[in-house]
């Protein structure tokens, strides 16, 4: 059944046709069974939205068929852009393409998404051992392997795993268009510090796609009480992220603080579209902030550029950093604050304590400044409240049940620690 948050955001947006299909689960699984009648699809779960008010609203969903997960799509368009629609279902020649008409509604697995091409040449057998030729040069023995999907990001990022004898060997990632070349610049930057970090095994321009290797040990935010880790591990984290922050900055791009200003603005943009009674706080929030990180000098260092719980592995040998997607030359001070705000996020959904919070946040930066980490320590805050607003809108793209309250509570939280001076 459609949550009553989602039923105003569809109330309020008639242009896009099929919006209440795409964001109820089982309507659509229920459509899909009378479509597909010998699919032996039980149920359907949503694990990402992505809303553009009047234009579309991309889910990305699993579909249970046979007893399994299969990782899908579906997209609803606009009632007056029934080109795109055809254009969508004639991109692929797939017995996995459903079409619904009326609503204006495609559904579809992987090898249908017409913006990666990873997945429908690993579909292929012909065209898979190329691609793993390409990613895998090393390794000819896995060049018949069969990638299995760990995360599947609809139109912008499919993740697979590659194994020898049930052991993972190298983690493949497939991009959109533009987004293998950062990606690959990152790996190549990851490859020559001398910390811990996945290393470039090969990558396809054709296949947009690259393979890394993988790295043992469980990613920080699965560990211990609550979902992290212990704090001697985030010491250690906040020691090599200082680390990281010090080393050459090879060939990696930019990021000045104006993009991180670009990316409040359509953060709260994001945030507006679907709780418009949040609209006047999170654009003032959204100005204030963005005029603040474009405020007086920033240093300038390699930093990660998506640094959170996640992107930490903890191994035998100590932490590791992994997926350097968007690694970049900027105020370091952003991968601070992304951790920061993250943990804070995670807290909300799990309900850590605030002492809790407190002691992980004092233990990354108590380490991090141990090591003479570069980030202004005045620019570590305004980073927080920064990213609790780039992050504001993802309990609605999750799909947390209670989203609505979420929202308003990471921004509550990034106003306590906007400058006062500053405050809208």
């Amino acid at each position: 059944m459609l949550a009553t948050a989602d039923a105003a955001i569809v109330r309020s947006d008639p242009a896009i046709t099929g919006l209440a299909l795409v964001l109820d689960p089982e309507a659509l699984a229920d459509r899909l069974r009378v479509a597909r009648p010998g699919a032996d699809l039980t149920s359907a779960r949503a694990h990402y939205v992505r809303y553009k008010p009047g234009t579309s609203c991309l889910v990305g969903l699993e579909l249970e068929v046979g007893g399994r997960w299969v990782p899908a799509f579906a997209k609803a368009y606009r009632r007056d852009d029934r080109s795109k629609l055809v254009k969508a279902a004639d991109r692929r020649s797939s017995a996995g393409l459903t079409v619904f008409e009326t609503e204006l509604v495609v559904v579809g697995g992987t090898a249908d998404d017409r913006d990666l091409h990873l997945p429908s040449r690993l579909a292929h057998p012909g065209s898979r051992r190329q691609v793993l030729c390409s990613l895998l040069p090393g390794e000819p023995d896995l060049w018949e392997a069969m990638p299995r999907c760990l995360r599947y990001k609809p139109e912008r990022r499919w993740v697979g795993l590659v194994e020898r004898s049930g052991e993972p060997v190298a983690l493949m990632k497939g991009y959109r268009r533009g987004g293998l070349t950062r990606a690959r610049a990152g790996l190549r930057f990851a490859s020559t510090i001398p910390l811990a970090a996945p290393r470039l095994m090969g990558s396809s321009t054709r296949a947009g796609a690259l393979a890394s290797s993988w790295l043992p040990g469980a990613p920080l935010s699965k560990l211990g009480g609550g979902g992290a880790g212990s704090a001697g591990d985030f010491s250690e984290v906040g020691q090599v992220l200082a680390a990281l922050h010090a080393q050459p900055a090879g060939h990696l791009a930019p990021s000045p603080a104006v993009y991180d200003a670009e990316a409040i603005i359509a953060a709260a943009a994001a945030v507006s579209a679907v709780a418009p009674d949040l609209d006047a706080t999170v654009t003032r929030l959204g100005r204030t902030l963005a005029h603040c990180l474009v405020a007086g000098s920033v240093a300038m260092t390699p930093r990660h550029g998506d640094f959170s719980p996640d992107q930490v592995i903890v191994g035998a040998p100590g932490v590791a950093f992994i997926d350097f997607d968007r690694a970049g030359v900027g105020d370091p001070a952003a991968d601070l604050g992304q951790f920061v705000a993250t943990l804070e996020l995670e807290a909300l959904r799990g309900g850590s304590n605030a002492g809790t919070l407190d002691g992980r946040t004092g233990e990354l930066l108590g380490g991090y400044r141990s090591a003479a980490g570069r980030a202004a320590s005045e620019r570590i805050d305004l980073h927080v409240a920064a990213s609790l607003v780039r992050l504001a809108v993802e309990p609605f793209r999750l799909r947390w049940p209670d989203w609505p309250a979420a929202t308003e509570a990471l921004l509550d939280r990034a106003l306590a620690l906007t400058p006062m001076a500053s405050r809208p």
